[in-house]
């Protein structure tokens, strides 16, 4: 991904919209629960209310909404992808504590709920590891455990490829809201930490 969520050091998720909006559209939604500043276009914003999200009490860091491009993807087509997003919002988190994975997946899902969303994972769930210098017997062996994590929950989930900007391609998991009800439910619940560039 070439957007500025990658410097912020946290995981990151990514929301994917059917018609052009803007992270500006997100503030009403937000402000009943969060402190929120918006600037050029993106938001930064803290959770002050997480029991809004059905969560109780928690530690996270701030948090980052704004436009990502979708040029990576673009390149390959959207393979697996019904309908194609107009548009992608970054939601980030700026540390990587079990408190700010567990907020990012239900600000995700709260987000992705009232803009009507895919959520983009960034990558691979059930594979914490980069595929970089695996054998292509190696990456077909972590590929496979990731698809049998994932096919075994609800809610609709694609593997898609895109393109990296060194060279050669990279997987993201793509799913429903109802996929990822049952991920944020999961015993191995992680959102993944980095976007590959």
């Amino acid at each position: 991904m070439t957007g500025s969520g990658g410097a912020m050091g946290g995981p990151a998720v990514g929301l994917w919209l059917s018609e052009e909006r803007s992270a500006l559209d997100a503030v009403p939604w937000l402000d009943s629960f969060c402190e929120v500043r918006a600037s050029d276009g993106c938001l930064e914003f803290h959770v002050r209310e997480p029991l809004a999200l059905g969560l109780g009490r928690l530690s996270p860091g701030p948090f980052h909404l704004g436009l990502e491009s979708l040029e990576d993807f673009q390149a390959l087509g959207f393979p697996g992808i019904d309908r194609p997003p107009a548009v992608e919002l970054a939601l980030v988190a700026y540390r990587s504590g079990q408190d700010d994975h567990l907020l990012l997946g239900h600000l995700a899902l709260f987000l992705a709920e009232r803009f009507d969303a895919l959520i983009n994972f960034y990558g691979l769930l059930g594979y914490r590891f980069s595929l970089d210098d695996l054998s292509e017997k190696e990456e077909a062996a972590r590929l496979i455990e990731a698809r049998a994590l994932v096919t075994s929950l609800p809610g609709h989930i694609s593997e898609t490829q895109y393109a990296m900007a060194q060279g050669g391609h990279w997987y993201s998991h793509i799913g429903d809201r109802e996929f990822l009800t049952a991920w944020l439910r999961h015993p191995e619940f992680h959102m993944i930490w980095e976007i590959k560039p």
